[in-house]
């Protein structure tokens, strides 16, 4: 497996530091990209070892994208998806991700129509808001123990609100929900590297 590609993405939002995984090209075929947004307590490095969608990239000839928050943003590590000024794309991280995820397109030749985003926890909202954002950047959403976009103003409320999706789907994007049995499940799991032979869950 090849090593991640360390990166970094400045706008007037400040900058956010990324990993990149580029597979082995198939041909002429232009690569699909997958910009997967970690949890909090968790970095990009932890999210590429456990979600292993390194291995799904070179099945595919794919890029994996891996922003990573900043701890200085937030001390937890979280995405600030609960902030009104990270909610659209007017600026904030939303504009960041956005940014990387062009940057990235545009260096490694991407096939525009296959170009997704996925995350879990933290990420996972963030991934919603990316979606309804940014409609014709991402073809299609995926989303692990997150919660809808604009339903609740900080942590605590968002853990009375997780169930409220309905309207927060209408943006048309394709969007795969996941949902464990308790709520700290995938804290304890979601950033250990799974054994090989196991199978891919994203």
């Amino acid at each position: 497996m090849k090593p991640l590609i360390d990166g970094v993405y400045l706008n007037a939002a400040g900058f956010r530091n990324y990993k990149l995984y580029v597979a082995a090209p198939r041909g002429d075929e232009a690569p699909p990209l997958f910009v997967m947004l970690h949890g909090c307590q968790q970095n990009a490095a932890d999210f590429a070892a456990g979600t292993r969608m390194n291995e799904l990239a070179e099945e595919c000839g794919g890029v994996v994208l891996y922003p990573e928050q900043c701890t200085m943003a937030n001390t937890n590590g979280c995405w600030n998806w609960h902030k009104k000024q990270h909610q659209s794309a007017d600026g904030g991280e939303p504009s960041l991700i956005a940014g990387m995820t062009r940057q990235v397109m545009a260096e490694h030749r991407i096939d525009a129509a296959r170009v997704y985003v996925a995350g879990m926890s933290a990420g996972g909202a963030m991934a919603v808001i990316l979606g309804q954002a940014y409609p014709d950047l991402y073809a299609a959403v995926g989303v692990h123990s997150g919660v809808p976009s604009g339903v609740a103003v900080d942590l605590m409320s968002s853990l009375e609100r997780d169930e409220q999706w309905s309207d927060s789907l209408r943006s048309g994007r394709r969007t795969q929900t996941y949902k464990g049995q308790t709520r700290n499940r995938h804290d304890r799991l979601s950033w250990r590297p799974r054994p090989r032979g196991t199978p891919i869950e994203w």
